[in-house]
């Protein structure tokens, strides 16, 4: 019997048909949604290893920057080295620094950073005076230099006053004050240093003001903090971190190293020659420091600073993209038998992740960089303010 035309065109899909198409329309969706997940996911993380990249790159500008900077109007070697007494500008805390110089890595006046890290102390003056000082024409007092270039100094600018000879095996503080007012020759001081006498004497302009930073990695940011405005060896502003004092430069930064790069060449002479012999962390003039020269000799041989800024991926990713912590320059010892280097097997420096458990979940960027300390490199056989010369 032949179906009519009618009943034909009354069929349509069976329930099971309509059950198959809704299970493939389904999946079609779920594998839409997985393939939309998954490039979200990928997006995320090559955002997020674009923000390290521009984290990392960031702090190594503003190091390299500022380092290249360091030891302006400080590098005269009647100064290099000493402490450095003042009061900030902030706090009105009195502080010393244990030395003058243009950069210290991990000062034992400020507060450790994160685990693995270390911290700078990075100095510089601001003026265009000559960096050897102004004489003195009369007997300092303690709160007024008589000096024979007024012209060199304005209101406002920091000085630091220091004999133009200096015992290479003695201890020098030096008081750095603000002029408050200057009148004919006679210049009038918030803090200064009392009896040093005419023709023997200087004055050193260190600008208005002079740099005094402090550079840690704290809760995974590279921080910075004003030393001239605050006293930032105080733990008090690090046990519950204070952002107005330490102020954050960059975020997920994990790791900063740092080295000297040191002149060792010819000791016993002596007489360097302006090449980086050696990397290492001892602080010149210290009791680690067994060169046997003396403290500003110590410092004038520390030509250039070695860095490396580990910056971190935002993203978590459960694949452990990282199985192993970067390297870098700084972790590889030198492992030369030679006696006259300061030190002969320098500790390595690895970088060191572990502070964060879940290191290996992020991924990581690795910037690295050797900054000549150029205020510094002229110095290697500086001449006296009156005569003679300071071979180093």
């Amino acid at each position: 019997m032949t179906s009519s035309p009618r009943s034909l065109r009354q069929r349509g899909f069976s329930i099971i048909e309509i059950m198959i198409g809704l299970v493939i329309g389904m999946f079609s969706v779920l594998i839409m949604l997985q393939l939309l997940n998954a490039s979200g996911t990928q997006q995320r993380l090559t955002s997020t290893s674009a923000d390290a990249q521009i984290s990392g790159a960031t702090v190594m500008y503003i190091l390299d920057r500022e380092l290249a900077q360091s030891g302006l109007g400080i590098s005269a070697y009647t100064v290099l080295g000493c402490n450095l007494a003042y009061t900030t500008t902030t706090d009105s805390a009195s502080v010393t620094l244990s030395a003058l110089a243009p950069v210290t890595i991990n000062s034992s006046l400020l507060p450790a950073g994160d685990a693995n890290t270390d911290t700078l102390l990075v100095v510089s003056g601001s003026s265009a005076s000559p960096s050897e000082g102004d004489t003195l024409s009369a007997t300092s007092t303690s709160i007024s230099y008589t000096i024979t270039t007024p012209a060199s100094f304005s209101t406002g600018d920091w000085t630091v006053a220091a004999s133009t000879t200096r015992d290479s095996s003695a201890t020098c503080t030096l008081t750095m004050g603000k002029i408050t007012a200057i009148s004919s020759y006679l210049l009038t001081v918030s803090a200064g240093t009392a009896g040093l006498t005419a023709s023997s004497a200087a004055v050193y302009n260190l600008g208005n003001p002079p740099s005094i930073h402090a550079y840690a990695v704290r809760d995974g940011n590279l921080t910075m903090c004003d030393y001239l405005a605050y006293n930032c060896g105080s733990t008090s502003y690090t046990t519950t971190l204070n952002s107005t004092v330490w102020v954050p430069v960059a975020s997920h930064i994990a790791s900063l190293r740092a080295q000297y790069g040191r002149d060792t060449t010819d000791l016993s002479t002596p007489a360097m020659d302006g090449v980086v012999d050696s990397y290492d962390q001892i602080t010149p003039g210290s009791s680690s420091d067994t060169s046997g020269l003396s403290s500003y000799c110590s410092w004038m041989r520390v030509i250039g600073l070695r860095l490396a800024v580990v910056a971190k991926s935002q993203q978590y990713d459960r694949n452990k993209p990282t199985t192993s912590a970067p390297t870098w320059s700084g972790s590889t010892a030198n492992t030369s038998t030679s006696t006259t280097l300061t030190t002969v097997t320098p500790t390595a420096l690895p970088l060191t992740l572990s502070g964060n458990s879940d290191w290996q979940y992020y991924r990581y960027k690795t910037f690295e960089s050797t900054v000549p300390l150029r205020n510094t490199i002229w110095n290697g056989n500086q001449a006296t303010y009156q005569s003679g010369s300071v071979k180093c």
